[in-house]
């Protein structure tokens, strides 16, 4: 069942490609499928390696961390900056955030945390939760393009936020900070660090390759 999973993950990651130069809303489900499976195709694998109750804790954590960070942001614009949410955000947590946002974060950073594995094979645990939460945020970095566009969940430092760009940063920055604390509520996996490649290694690539192409996109438009 796992591996159907990471099949469908990785599909519609494909499929996802196209979305960058279609009009504005199309495929209004694909957003929430796509998350939707990547967290179960994470998820999964993660209680497969380390056992369920782990996968619970470490899911709980990130998740529960995330939709706060998201939900001050939200409100008050800090610490990660003006966040305009969309009305087609999907599944929402509270009237304040989707909760697709918070379950992409878990799944991003496991992945970031294997493929940081992949990466640096043999480093402590301080130096992958380092290279984790850089993982982490170039995965964001990439994929503002993507995700800021008006077809998806928000629109993060809006052009008529005074100092968008150095709030950016700091809100980069904070997310960061955030990614390395919470890399320390995974279980240690051994048998992850020594292993040179993983699904969820491939799955990272995999997303920032979706991610470049938005990128792309945005100099044919």
């Amino acid at each position: 069942m796992k591996k159907i999973f990471w099949v469908l993950l990785f599909a519609a990651t494909a499929a996802g490609a196209a979305l960058p130069f279609l009009p504005s809303g199309s495929w209004p489900w694909w957003d929430s499928a796509w998350v939707f499976i990547f967290f179960v195709a994470v998820y999964a694998d993660l209680a497969g390696a380390a056992g369920l109750s782990a996968a619970r804790f470490s899911a709980g954590i990130v998740v529960v961390a995330m939709a706060v960070l998201l939900g001050l942001t939200g409100l008050t614009g800090w610490p990660c900056g003006p966040l305009l949410f969309t009305a087609h955000a999907g599944l929402r947590l509270g009237g304040v955030i989707p909760l697709v946002l918070p379950v992409l974060a878990f799944s991003l950073l496991t992945v970031s945390g294997h493929a940081a594995a992949a990466a640096f094979p043999g480093t402590g645990r301080t130096g992958l939760a380092i290279a984790t939460a850089a993982g982490f945020l170039l995965s964001v970095a990439n994929g503002l393009a993507f995700f800021a566009a008006d077809r998806i969940w928000w629109v993060w430092n809006p052009l008529n936020s005074p100092d968008a760009a150095g709030r950016a940063v700091f809100g980069l920055a904070f997310l960061g900070a955030a990614a390395f604390a919470l890399a320390f509520t995974y279980p240690v996996d051994s048998r992850m660090r020594l292993s040179r490649w993983s699904t969820g290694s491939i799955a990272w690539l995999s997303a920032n390759a979706l991610f470049l192409v938005a990128n792309f996109a945005i100099f044919l438009k």
